[in-house]
């Protein structure tokens, strides 16, 4: 069941609007003008002062069987249902005629729920991505990069047999290493583009595979509207957590999907 509250709505809202305000001041001092896409000559740079997502988040985690079993001791897992939450991004783009170079950053508070069996995890999340791309043919591109990922779990869990709750909090932040394939079409003011990233590896998490595709108009010379629909997964193991009374190795697994909408200033 997807909860939509006027909590995750409102910075929803607002920063729709924003963008509207920022786009209808800029057009009243430019006028549209050609300009070169990423196949052109020349280079340019598109700053995202601000892109807005709504994650639709679900988890679960998974916890092993401790000695002597029952109780606390026994193997856990449980999984979300899935939750409409809320999540903030910036970033810059460089784009030229055979490559492209581009990073940004998310923040997002997701939360998630489920009854029966009862479990709840909140997750403080902060991703630092970086990436580059080569061209290989047409618009296809070759692409390697980075990403951080910076976790604050909470969990709490429903023990099976006792009923009773038993609560645990993990903090880890690695850094995955990505490569990938882009595909970029120009078309005008319109540019499309769609890519996969995989990573991982065990290197920082276990597993971090992501796609997206979004598209970009060129409203006015300097000015850019971008939107779309992303997909995150990425599986993390965490030893030594204190799930109540016991110190256990903890196996989270979330998910983010969902569109995305923001403004461009290009240069």
């Amino acid at each position: 069941m997807i909860r939509v509250t006027t909590r995750t709505l409102n910075p929803l809202l607002t920063a729709c609007a924003l963008l509207m305000i920022g786009t209808a001041s800029y057009a009243a001092d430019d006028q549209p003008a050609a300009s070169p896409g990423p196949t052109g000559p020349g280079t340019r740079v598109t700053i995202y002062p601000i892109l807005v997502k709504a994650p639709i988040f679900g988890a679960s985690i998974d916890l092993p069987s401790l000695p002597g079993g029952g109780g606390e001791g026994a193997a856990l897992s449980g999984s979300t249902d899935l939750s409409l939450n809320t999540a903030y991004m910036g970033g810059a783009l460089i784009e030229a005629n055979r490559w492209f170079a581009e990073g940004f950053g998310v923040w997002a508070a997701l939360s998630a729920t489920r009854v029966a069996p009862g479990i709840t995890v909140k997750s403080d999340a902060y991703f630092l991505s970086a990436r580059g791309g080569v061209r290989l043919a047409g618009g296809l591109f070759a692409t390697g990069g980075v990403r951080r990922v910076r976790i604050d779990l909470d969990t709490t869990l429903e023990l099976p047999v006792s009923h009773r709750t038993i609560e645990g909090t993990a903090q880890r932040g690695v850094w995955d290493p990505l490569i990938g394939v882009d595909y970029r079409h120009t078309m005008g003011s319109w540019t499309l583009d769609g890519n996969v990233q995989g990573g991982g590896f065990g290197v920082g998490t276990d597993v971090d595979v992501s796609a997206e595709v979004h598209a970009r108009w060129r409203v006015v010379k300097h000015v850019e509207l971008r939107a779309g629909y992303s997909l995150f997964y990425f599986k993390m193991t965490v030893a030594e957590v204190r799930i109540g009374s016991f110190q256990r190795t903890l196996t989270a697994r979330q998910s983010l999907h969902g569109p995305e909408v923001g403004l461009g200033i290009v240069f």
